[in-house]
């Protein structure tokens, strides 16, 4: 029979590995987007939206597993503390799910070579940063954590260089096709990505703190 105590600390583990199965998917979903720039299908479209759903369903059982233990186990501050920090952590990893389904649903088919190098350019940062946050988690790694935050400044770079791109081709009264436009708008997705995970970096460093005093 499962002590109380058992019971938290099983729902506990069930909590963080389900953070973590959502950033194996989120990590695919870049990684399917990737292929599918480089070869469009009706297919590989609907894996990225399958995964994306993955993210959505997992989140709800997170927010259903916490309201759970708070309403069936008297718990200390630090353990409402950390409940809720996972809370806020599952909802920023589904608005990177939001992110990147929107960065799918705005790019065409004809978009995707002038697209390509960019979102690739991006992906290869944020796609560590995934990683490292997944990390990080998983080994309560709090170096690997702040490595997230500091590699954010990357993504702020591209997101302006990409503005700039666009302004100078203004400049130069370059005709401005529909891709140069989309651009800027995935370009912004994208930064928001890297803003959503540098908050999951910080939330988990905050909670980690709070059981360590």
């Amino acid at each position: 029979m499962l002590t109380r105590h058992n019971y938290y600390e099983e729902k506990r583990m069930k909590i963080e590995k389900r953070v973590l199965k959502v950033l194996h998917n989120l990590m695919q979903m870049t990684e399917l987007y990737t292929e599918y720039l480089q070869q469009p299908t009706e297919e590989k479209l609907a894996w990225i939206l399958k995964a994306e759903g993955d993210v959505n369903e997992y989140e709800e059982r997170i927010e259903k597993s916490i309201l759970e233990i708070i309403s069936l186990q008297q718990l200390d501050v630090k353990e409402i503390k950390w409940l809720l920090g996972m809370n806020r952590i599952i909802r920023e990893l589904e608005r990177i799910g939001d992110q990147l389904t929107n960065i799918v649903t705005l790019s065409d088919v004809d978009d995707t070579k002038e697209l390509q190098p960019m979102i690739k350019t991006f992906f290869r940062i944020e796609g560590e940063m995934i990683d490292w946050v997944k990390q990080g988690i998983a080994n309560k790694d709090k170096q690997i954590l702040q490595n997230v935050i500091k590699q954010d400044r990357h993504v702020n770079k591209l997101n302006k260089g990409t503005y700039n791109n666009l302004v100078h081709l203004i400049n130069e009264k370059e005709h401005i096709t529909e891709s140069n436009l989309k651009t800027i708008i995935i370009s912004r997705f994208l930064e928001r990505i890297g803003d959503h995970l540098v908050n999951v970096a910080r939330t988990y460093l905050e909670v980690c703190e709070e059981r360590e005093e």
